[in-house]
């Protein structure tokens, strides 16, 4: 069983996806955002993605628990791990990140009757139908038949 690194994830996006997964992968939540003392053993502490040691705390973490995927939510998340990409993968270690070109469309708003679906490689990684887009990785929702990418 694959085991998934999410961060945001006291943010109930986040524990959608993270229901989502449970099923099939292994799921570890991380924030960079304040974690109530009662939930301390729940969630992962991380630095904020403007800190210049994120990449390596994140490598170091998704290390010390075994992690295969990790899945950043932010969009400054993505813009600093995307520079890493090469670095976790000497480790085993994929980054889920959409490929986001100029003027990309994305939403940070979920409504709970859209369809979701988690992809690495354009495979589905909670069961529902390939995409057939090998170069999709990260959370995706659909609006008017057409998939976009999930960045808080």
């Amino acid at each position: 069983m694959a085991k998934l690194l999410l961060t945001y994830g006291t943010r109930p996006i986040t524990q959608r996806i993270a229901n989502l997964l449970t099923d099939k992968h292994e799921v570890v939540l991380a924030t960079y955002e304040e974690i109530p003392s009662v939930l301390v053993k729940k969630f992962k502490s991380i630095p904020n993605a403007a800190n210049p040691v994120f990449a390596h705390e994140m490598l170091k973490l998704c290390l010390d628990q075994g992690v295969d995927y990790l899945l950043p939510l932010g969009l400054s998340e993505i813009e600093t791990l995307k520079a890493s990409t090469l670095l976790f993968e000497e480790y085993g270690i994929q980054i889920l990140i959409p490929s986001l070109k100029e003027n990309q469309a994305f939403t940070n708003q979920i409504p709970s009757n859209t369809p979701i679906d988690i992809l690495k490689d354009g495979q589905s990684l909670i069961g529902q139908q390939d995409k057939n887009e090998t170069d999709k990785n990260g959370i995706y929702v659909l609006t008017e038949s057409t998939w976009i990418p999930v960045i808080i």
